[in-house]
This record gives C-alpha cells, sequence and structure tokens, in this order.
C-alpha cells in the first residue's frame, strides 16, 4: 500500500476551498430541434481546490516542508474535508465545540496528558452498512437512527461520495450515493461522517507563487481523488 503524506491543517490556515466530485460524462447528441440527452457517465473522482494562507516565518517554513515531502504528484496526500457545513470533520460547525473543549486532545481519567502535551484524538463520528452492499450500488442502508442529511459528503475506506438523498423508513436509513459505490462493502463496514480524501497535486508548480515583498501570500493548491487504489494488489 503506498505511503500517504498528511496535509498539516493545524499547522497551515486553509482558505476558500472548493470541493465536489468531476463527473465524467461522455458527449452528448443534439437533435435538429436544439434537444440534447446525455449518452451516459463513465465515473466520476473528487477533486479539493482551496488557497493556504502564509505570513510569517512558521507558515512559510511549515507549507515549503509540506511541498518538499509532496514533491509534485509524486505522493499521495490524505486530507480531511475543510467543509462547514459537513456533518463532522476539522472545519464542520456541527461539532465544533467538541472540538473547542479538547484543543489539544482528550486526556486521560487522571487529567493527564501525553509526556508531548497532548491527549488522545477526539474521535470522528461514524456511522456502519447494517446490510451487505454490492459493487456500483447507487443506495446503501445505514445503522445511524438519526438522520444522515443530504448534501453533506462521507467517506468509505477513503473514498468520498456525496449523499444526494436520506430516507427512514421503518426505522431503517437508506442513502442515495453519488458517486455509486466503487468497491463491494460487508454489513458492519465503517462510513466516516467526517470524509477523508485522498489525492495527488494538479497544481503546475506548487508553491511557486510569489510573496509579497517575501513576507506573506497565499499558495493556492489543487487535488483529484486518486482511483488507482481501487485496482488491488496480486502479489
Amino acid at each position: 500500500m503506498a505511503a500517504l503524506l498528511e496535509f498539516p491543517l493545524t499547522a497551515l490556515k486553509i482558505r476558500n476551498p472548493a470541493v465536489a466530485p468531476a463527473y465524467n460524462t461522455r458527449p452528448g447528441h443534439e437533435a435538429t430541434n436544439g434537444m440534447r440527452r446525455s449518452t451516459g457517465m463513465s465515473g466520476a473522482q473528487w477533486k479539493m481546490k482551496f488557497d493556504v494562507l502564509v505570513h510569517d516565518e512558521e507558515s512559510v517554513r511549515n507549507m515549503r516542508a509540506f511541498l518538499f515531502q509532496m514533491e509534485a504528484d509524486s505522493t499521495l496526500v490524505r486530507i480531511r474535508m475543510p467543509d462547514r457545513y459537513g456533518i463532522d470533520g476539522p472545519f464542520a460547525l456541527a461539532t465544533q465545540s467538541v472540538r473547542d473543549q479538547y484543543p489539544d486532545g482528550i486526556p486521560f481519567a487522571t487529567d493527564a496528558m501525553y509526556a508531548t502535551g497532548v491527549g488522545h484524538a477526539v474521535p470522528t463520528v461514524e456511522t456502519y452498512f447494517s446490510t451487505d452492499a454490492d459493487l456500483g450500488a447507487r443506495e446503501i442502508h445505514v445503522t445511524a437512527t438519526d438522520e444522515i442529511p443530504a448534501g453533506c459528503a462521507i467517506s468509505i475506506d477513503e473514498f468520498c461520495y456525496g449523499i444526494g438523498g436520506s430516507w427512514i423508513e421503518h426505522g431503517q436509513q437508506r442513502l442515495r450515493l453519488s458517486p455509486v459505490l466503487r468497491k463491494p462493502a460487508a454489513a458492519g463496514g465503517t462510513i466516516s461522517l467526517a470524509p477523508v480524501f485522498v489525492g495527488f497535486c494538479l497544481t503546475d508548480s506548487p508553491g511557486y507563487e510569489a510573496l509579497v515583498q517575501g513576507w506573506y501570500g497565499e499558495h493556492t493548491l489543487e487535488f483529484v481523488e486518486d482511483l488507482t487504489r481501487l485496482v488491488e494488489s496480486v502479489d
């Protein structure tokens, strides 16, 4: 399995995030009366784009260190989705109070921290498959009893999905996914409501933006989801 580089969300300030799936639709046919119909979709990859504000020695060096490790598009990057309106995650307004309560992590029962001065990671919100789901499934059933709202993103095995619809019927919750399920899943499998994006950098010459008088500025980074991880090793 490829080693993944974690984007340092706590060390660098993300601004102006854009996250959405890019649908690979085939060219449509247009009739002589102007009516048009798409001939279908071959797949979808999520894309993510944001600016990174650097404003002092520490942030500039942190940014450079990340870029030195990423080495353009040669390394896969894991990014916890910067979504204020998500169900959970490092930016989510819905769970911000919990993160604010434990800014340095959750201490032991004795209120002690680790020797490094940090505690246990604040757990993220999850749900689970309540039934098996096939490859290419458009709808899945989950164990959550509170309705998971449409319009939010989730991740399964660190592949991103959007929730196009959500229904609770007879105590069973059903979610409509976009794109369809990339891998089969068994009942009990984990679904992260604090989605994780894994992809590679699309930006041409990342980090090359000029800093104002050499002091401060913004770097723009764009990533596309890596789907080669769907190919299983046959060694």
